[in-house]
């Protein structure tokens, strides 16, 4: 389901890994979605550019 720009995803997350998203969330001063939200688009863009890389 789309929000804008972002995806809601629909899965079970751990709850440790859902409370260390919270705590660094809380230490970068955003929400544990946007904070989600963020890495998973960085690592999307790095493995992009690495799939680009590989295939010249």
């Amino acid at each position: 389901m789309a929000y804008g720009n972002k995806v809601k995803f629909h899965y079970d997350v751990p709850v440790y890994i859902k409370k260390q998203l919270a705590e660094a969330a809380k230490k970068m001063n955003m929400t544990a979605t946007d904070l989600l939200s963020r890495t998973i688009e960085e690592e999307y863009e790095r493995v992009t550019k690495e799939k680009e890389s590989n295939s010249k």
